[in-house]
């Protein structure tokens, strides 16, 4: 239905002409589980089934201004919880990622506060279990040292006390210098070029340092690196 009505209203003038009375209720097109609420033939508000059943919607019904602050309140409520639940479906989150997202699509920041707060209270949402599952992927999977992993983890917005004290968990249990012998032999090729050992030398920390290593990890690793490379 053409958001005008025959009298050139539209739903953003229903405020304005409250109370009305809702004459007709009738499931959308393109979503069964929702339903079009109308006076005659002027469109009132879109609900949920949820909505619907909450608050005994039906034809007779007097739509006061009250109960339409009230309806939109639980339709964005309800939005914002879709909204969450079909991102965490595709992965995990951290909750001011969430956030930015949400406040992107024009919800409104108490409602988004007050949800992933929900959310968290119900186990969906852990910013200390997202961010060991981070770092564990990887410092595990993608070699990255701490200091880059630390990076990350504060792009996503997540609290310090969280950040250092996964990015010590996952430190101490994977061996650093170890995996900085191993990422410089999977270039061997490429430090051997340089003939200067020095110079090597200073290539192996820049690239380790790229990676995220501290010096002192690096430093720790650079004999065991230098004897692999000229055995």
């Amino acid at each position: 239905m053409n958001k005008y009505t025959e009298s050139g209203r539209t739903p953003d003038d229903i405020p304005d002409d409250l109370p009305l009375t809702i004459t007709n209720i009738s499931v959308q097109k393109k979503n069964k589980e929702r339903f079009s609420l109308y006076h005659n033939n002027r469109f009132l508000i879109g609900v949920s089934n949820q909505t619907l059943m909450e608050y005994s919607l039906q034809k007779g019904v007097v739509l006061t201004p009250s109960l339409y602050q009230k309806l939109k309140q639980a339709e964005e409520l309800s939005a914002v919880k879709e909204s969450c639940y079909r991102y965490l479906s595709r992965r995990d989150h951290a909750s001011s990622e969430l956030k930015k997202k949400l406040i992107k699509k024009g919800f409104g920041e108490q409602i988004i506060t007050d949800v992933l707060h929900e959310l968290a209270e119900k186990g969906y949402l852990d910013d200390e279990q997202f961010a060991l599952k981070f770092a564990n992927e990887k410092g595990e999977l993608n070699r990255w040292g701490p200091k880059k992993i630390k990076s990350a983890l504060y792009k996503k917005g997540l609290s310090k006390n969280i950040i250092e004290k996964v990015v010590k968990t996952v430190s101490d249990n994977l061996p650093q210098d170890q995996i900085c012998v191993d990422l410089v032999l999977k270039r061997k090729r490429h430090f051997l070029r340089e003939e200067d050992p020095y110079k090597r030398k200073q290539k192996i920390y820049m690239y380790l340092a790229g990676r995220g290593f501290p010096g002192s990890v690096i430093n720790q690793s650079m004999p065991k690196i230098e004897a692999r490379l000229d055995a």
